[in-house]
């Protein structure tokens, strides 16, 4: 009995040379751990991927939604009564009289648009712009708009606060200021809005609307340089010549034709043609360029750029992001060359067109919203899904 438990048992125990078998090797499990790893990195790959698509549908969403928001506050201000008195001209005004009132009320829109729509810090610490009429030796001013003033008690309690506000990201930092203020339906602008898509990266006290990558949008109520314009030269297509023989040298119907230098556009949505699509803040024609002989000058219709700055988190566009690269500057003071007299200069305030010497360019002029590099190509921009959403 006790021998046939023996061979049992010694029958059913396993050799050691299969016992050994029984593990891994160190090249399987190296093997092992590299498929592993491989698979590993896929599928992180693959959540990143997705990932970075909904952040980039994410900042669609807030851009248009935000784009609209704005429009219907432009509409407003179109239609919106100037809040200002102008003294009558009396019944039978000078050609004179009826040029500067028309010079007027275009100051007087643009000045509006400024204190509604502030897009740098400016707009809303700067006094109203004071009229002077000669006629009579008085000065008379805008009405501050309610909007207006609530926006520089915000600034006023964040200085009270001991903070400075600095210029890095102000265009954010207004339009956080203009949302708040603004009615969606029965709801605050702001509430679409996650609460990490406010924040202040730039630790100035004053909020920002951030992007979905975590960086504040940048936003700019005036931006011509996004739009195609005419180079160096000033001149649409070949200077001096009717490219295109509609009868008008120079204008922008003549964009990129003969030999040129023009900049091509980035908006879908900013036509540069005034013809069909006129400046609606001088809709009496009261815009100097106007009657500088110059039609590739001439003043259009210009919509706000609300822009992500995209996965790669820059701007590559002038006036936007961390350094805008216009410290201090003011539309209030903005001036024009006498055609007259060339070396003198004329006070043209809130000037939309206006063109900033870049020293770090050699003394090369760009305007808000002109292309700079292309770390630009990713940005998000209402231009870009007006065009198609």
């Amino acid at each position: 009995m006790n021998r046939v438990n023996q061979v049992s048992y010694h029958s059913l125990r396993i050799p050691r040379r299969f016992a050994a078998q029984q593990g891994f090797t160190l090249i399987e499990l190296l093997i092992s751990i590299s498929i592993v790893s491989l698979l590993a990195t896929v599928l992180v790959a693959g959540m990143s991927t997705l990932q970075r698509q909904a952040q980039i549908r994410r900042a669609e969403q807030q851009v248009q939604k935000i784009d609209q928001l704005l429009m219907t506050r432009f509409q407003d201000l179109i239609n919106k009564p100037l809040p200002i008195q102008f003294p009558s001209l009396g019944p039978n005004p000078t050609p004179a009289q009826i040029a500067f009132r028309k010079f007027q009320i275009l100051v007087c829109r643009r000045e509006l648009m400024r204190m509604e729509l502030p897009d740098r810090i400016t707009d809303v610490t700067n006094v109203n712009y004071v009229f002077n009429d000669l006629s009579t030796n008085t000065q008379y001013s805008m009405m501050t708009p309610g909007s207006t003033n609530a926006f520089r008690r915000k600034a006023v309690l964040n200085a009270n606060l001991g903070n400075t506000w600095t210029e890095d990201h102000q265009g954010s930092e207004c339009l956080y200021l203009i949302l708040s203020i603004m009615q969606d339906q029965d709801a605050n602008a702001l509430d679409f809005l996650f609460p990490s898509e406010i924040g202040d990266t730039d630790g100035d006290g004053m909020l920002e609307v951030l992007d979905a990558f975590g960086n504040p949008l940048g936003f700019l109520r005036w931006a011509p340089g996004i739009s195609a314009r005419s180079g160096v030269d000033g001149r649409w297509g070949t200077p001096n010549v009717d490219d295109n023989n509609d009868g008008i040298i120079d204008n922008a119907l003549e964009f990129g034709m003969g030999v040129h230098d023009d900049y091509r556009s980035f908006s879908g949505i900013q036509g540069v043609d005034p013809g069909d699509s006129p400046d609606w803040t001088d809709v009496g024609g009261a815009d100097y360029r106007l009657f500088d002989l110059n039609p590739s000058n001439d003043p259009y219709h210009l919509h706000p750029l609300i822009c992500s700055a995209g996965p790669d988190d820059e701007f590559g566009m002038y006036g936007l992001g961390i350094n805008p690269g216009t410290p201090g500057f003011s539309y209030q003071a903005t001036v024009r060359i006498d055609p007259a007299n060339t070396s003198n200069t004329i006070p043209f305030p809130y000037d939309p067109f206006h063109f900033h010497n870049d020293t770090n360019a050699q003394g090369y002029q760009q305007q808000f919203g002109a292309f700079i590099h292309n770390r630009m190509l990713d940005n998000i921009t209402n231009h870009d899904i007006q065009e198609a959403p």
